[in-house]
Formats: structure tokens, C-alpha cells, sequence
């Protein structure tokens, strides 16, 4: 078996994915990417589980090389995508995994629409009260302004290089930054875009709502670490992970991240 790639139709036009089919069947195992990532974030981590799973890891809309949203986007309609590509896909029920951004898409459609969700899980899970995400929307929203200069390209690579909090802990390697800035040079002058959806909604509403059984990771040097004590408290139910990791974990981590993936979406 091996990790491969396709696009499948939407309304909006054509998402692009990665897949592998497991002999084994049972729930399928779908990722959602951080912003502004690609599916390619998790090709490391489904090597590892490749056999295991039936797994599919989606290019949101205006990331990586699925379409862009012919408006500006909110997370339902990223969620309503979600949903849309899995009825393509024949998918009726899944294990949803998402890291950031991914997890606040995933976190609304296992509240949402709780019959496609079994299990979820999530890697920084956005637990921002209104005054975080006031002050999110002030700091992190930078729209990339194109410059004959090629100034937005030192932009970009100061961006992925600091997604770890101060001092970064765990800075990603040439070779995952190169990957992470092309990423975010796809999506551009939008690449923003998912930002401003995510500090617009509600995620501990979403959270509280949620019935499925539910998976945290973080990182200690996560970006979103700060925040994950209030997840925690919010969801005791839940199975909560901390690791000695920053935002890139699951590329510099993949056997670790596999082994805890394993442990509870196989369970």
C-alpha cells in the first residue's frame, strides 16, 4: 500500500487529497490541516499508519491545490466542504482529526453534524474566550502584500520558522520550513483568510457540544499551548496529551504521533 492522491468534484470545484485504503476497512481516519499547510503535513504520520486506516487527509479550500473559495470564507463553509467531500467520497462516518485551524473545522462538524463523527481528535485545540480572539484578530492576521522587492518571501519564512512559542523550542528543520512556506505562498494573498474564520467562531461553544469521544494533543511549545489547561478543564472527559513538541510535531515526530493516533481511534 502506499499514500496516494486524487481530487474529488464539490459544488464549489475540485478538493485535493491524499488516501490510502486499508484491507482491515472499519471507520475511516480523516485529517484536517493547520493553516496555511496542506495535506502534506500528514503524509509522514499516515506512512507510519499506512494499513492501519482507511485515511484521507484533505486540502481545505484555498490551501494547497484544492480551490478557492469563490467568497470569503467562514468555518461552517469550510466544515459544509468537509461534509460535502465526504458524501463524494462515500464516507458517512469517520474519525476526524484536526491540528489548529483543522481542529477548529473539526471540532464545529463533530458538534454539528455528530452522526459523521465517531471519534475526534485534535492537535492545539483553539480554546479562545472573546477577549483571546479579539487580540488574535489584532496580532496574527497579516495579509501577504506582494512586493517586486520579494519582501513577502522573507515574510513568509519568518512566519512558518516562528509558529512555536517564544523562544522557539522545536524550529523546523530547512527542509519542513521550505515545504511550509511554499504552502503558504499557494494560498497566497487568502492565506489569511482561515485566520480571521477561526478567531471569528465560537470554539468553546463548539467544544461543549460535542458528544463524540475526544482526543487533545499539545505541544509545550505550541503557539496554542497557553490555552490548553483551559481545554482541558472544559472537556475533562477527554484524553488529553501533552508532548515535548512545538506546531510541527507531527513532521518531526511521526512515530510518536502514529503510536498515540493508533491508541485511540483504534481502541
Amino acid at each position: 500500500m502506499a499514500i496516494r492522491k486524487a481530487y474529488v468534484d464539490l459544488a464549489d470545484g475540485q478538493m485535493h487529497y491524499r488516501y490510502s485504503v486499508s484491507p482491515k476497512g472499519g471507520t475511516p481516519l480523516v485529517f484536517l490541516h493547520q493553516t496555511a499547510s496542506s495535506s502534506a503535513m500528514y503524509q509522514a504520520v499516515m506512512e507510519k499508519l499506512d494499513g492501519a486506516f482507511t485515511m484521507y487527509a484533505l486540502d481545505t479550500p484555498g490551501f494547497g491545490s484544492s480551490f478557492r473559495p469563490p467568497r470569503k470564507p467562514d468555518v461552517a463553509y469550510y466544515v459544509n466542504a468537509v461534509v460535502e467531500a465526504m458524501k463524494a467520497l462515500g464516507i458517512s462516518r469517520c474519525h476526524l482529526f484536526g491540528h489548529h485551524t483543522g481542529a477548529a473545522i473539526a471540532c464545529q462538524l463533530a458538534a454539528d453534524f455528530p452522526g459523521h463523527v465517531e471519534k475526534l481528535g485534535m492537535i492545539g485545540p483553539v480554546q479562545l474566550t472573546q477577549a483571546d480572539r479579539d487580540l488574535w484578530q489584532k496580532t496574527a492576521i497579516h495579509p501577504m502584500l506582494y512586493a517586486a522587492s520579494g519582501e513577502h518571501l522573507q515574510w513568509t519564512w519568518q512566519r512558518v520558522t516562528n509558529l512555536d512559542s517564544q523562544p522557539i523550542q522545536y524550529p523546523p528543520s530547512p527542509a519542513l520550513a521550505t515545504r511550509e512556506a511554499i504552502d503558504t505562498l499557494i494560498a497566497g494573498d487568502r492565506w489569511h483568510e482561515a485566520y480571521e474564520a477561526v478567531f471569528g467562531q465560537d470554539f468553546p461553544a463548539c467544544f461543549a457540544r460535542v458528544k463524540a469521544p475526544i482526543l487533545m494533543v499539545c505541544g509545550d511549545g505550541d503557539v496554542l499551548y497557553p490555552y490548553f489547561e483551559a481545554a482541558k478543564k472544559a472537556r475533562p472527559d477527554a484524553k488529553a496529551v501533552e508532548l515535548k513538541a512545538g506546531a510541527y510535531v507531527l513532521d518531526q515526530d511521526p512515530s510518536k504521533m502514529a503510536e498515540i493516533l493508533r491508541e485511540f481511534f483504534g481502541a
